[in-house]
């Protein structure tokens, strides 16, 4: 048997490099699924489009990642993911399941190619990235012909479960685990000052200018921090406007820019912050923000942005807070240094309790033999 997991994009329109994918892009899905071949045998890949002008195929130990020419439309457009097609991936030969992980929203290739899929009496399960959705006659059919829904967390099963077009269908959620054993604290660090982080493509989806406001307000209070900005560069007249914001603010010399690092290089960051700061205007699940709290570092988000409402667990193991008040709330916590501690045993055991990659292994797992057995 051959299963596929499908990102229908290709990384430049969803703001990435190429090489982000040959690793690091999709970890929890992508150790799920080596976990499944080894234990079952069968095969496993993982496809994206590519705007090389030639399909190619790149090992991730033993799963195959598979790149497909975009055909349509031509350019490497930001942002572009929804329009994308590929000839070359419509033409390929399908596998016995197809797990297709794309926005809620969908895409005319991905209506097109479930379609293509039915006819062959093949099946797919439709994985959902992001919050926002489409209800149209389109995408309810193509969400309803799939033989389940994954979805990552509790919030969007509830929150899909209440459209009467979804209201009886199979959905599931696969939380997004990490490996505990790698993602793990880091004992006896000495900090001289607080140290904050954030991770993340440098997009205005992003809002870094509130972790910005953050080392500002409380420089103003006395208190010297270090801000780390780790990911790839999205959006460069954003960034530009990042960077006189800070100039403005004379904050030269705490604030870094330190580009995209690899998934495994991401350890050390998270081991050496006192606070993750995750100022999204929307996460769907937020992959970063378990990995920073099996290291035992908190993480500070905005409230009703999705996914960290449901992980974070507010005065416990990290903060929720309006992004109106996310400087001046988060200094007042920063300033405690008691509290962090606690906020962090607590992140610890919340990410070993609920979203470790065992989990995502047996969950997967299930999903994927349920639907080839037609369960």
């Amino acid at each position: 048997m051959k299963i596929n997991l499908l990102h229908p994009f290709s990384a430049e329109a969803i703001g990435l490099k190429e090489c982000d994918l040959y690793e690091s892009h999709s970890k929890p899905h992508q150790l799920a699924l080596r976990h499944f071949a080894e234990k079952t045998g069968h095969q496993t890949s993982i496809s994206y489009f590519t705007h090389k002008l030639l399909p190619y195929n790149k090992k991730a130990g033993t799963i195959t990642k598979k790149f497909y020419p975009v055909t349509s439309p031509l350019g490497k457009r930001y942002k572009q993911w929804r329009a994308q097609h590929s000839i070359w991936h419509h033409l390929a030969q399908p596998a016995n399941l197809t797990i297709i992980n794309m926005s809620g929203h969908g895409s005319r290739y991905t209506f097109k190619y479930a379609d293509m899929l039915r006819k062959k009496e093949l099946p797919y399960i439709a994985m959902i990235g992001g919050i926002n959705m489409s209800y149209h006659e389109q995408a309810l059919a193509y969400y309803q012909q799939a033989h389940h829904i994954i979805v990552h967390t509790s919030l969007q099963r509830k929150n899909l479960l209440k459209h009467p077009g979804f209201s009886n269908l199979d959905i599931r959620i696969l939380p997004l685990g990490v490996d505990t054993e790698k993602f793990k604290p880091k004992q006896n660090i000495d900090r001289k000052h607080l140290q904050l982080l954030f991770v993340g493509r440098i997009t205005p989806l992003k809002r870094i200018e509130l972790a910005i406001e953050v080392v500002a307000a409380l420089k103003d209070r006395g208190v010297f921090s270090e801000l780390r900005v780790v990911g790839f560069l999205s959006d460069k007249v954003y960034h530009e406007k990042l960077i006189k914001k800070i100039k403005d603010l004379k904050l030269e010399r705490q604030i870094n820019f330190l580009g995209a690092v690899k998934q495994s290089d991401l350890i050390p960051y998270y081991q050496e912050a006192d606070m993750l700061l995750l100022p999204s205007e929307h996460e769907s699940f937020g992959m970063v923000m378990v990995e920073a709290m099996a290291c035992g570092t908190p993480v500070a988000a905005v409230l009703a942005s999705g996914g960290p409402d449901e992980i974070i667990t507010h005065g416990s193991d990290g903060v929720l807070t309006s992004k109106d008040d996310y400087a001046n709330n988060l200094c007042e916590i920063l300033k405690d240094r008691d509290q962090l501690v606690k906020f962090s045993k607590a992140a610890r055991q919340k990410v070993k309790s609920q979203f470790s990659l065992h989990q995502t292994k047996f969950i997967m797992s299930k999903s994927i033999n349920d639907a080839l057995s037609n369960e």
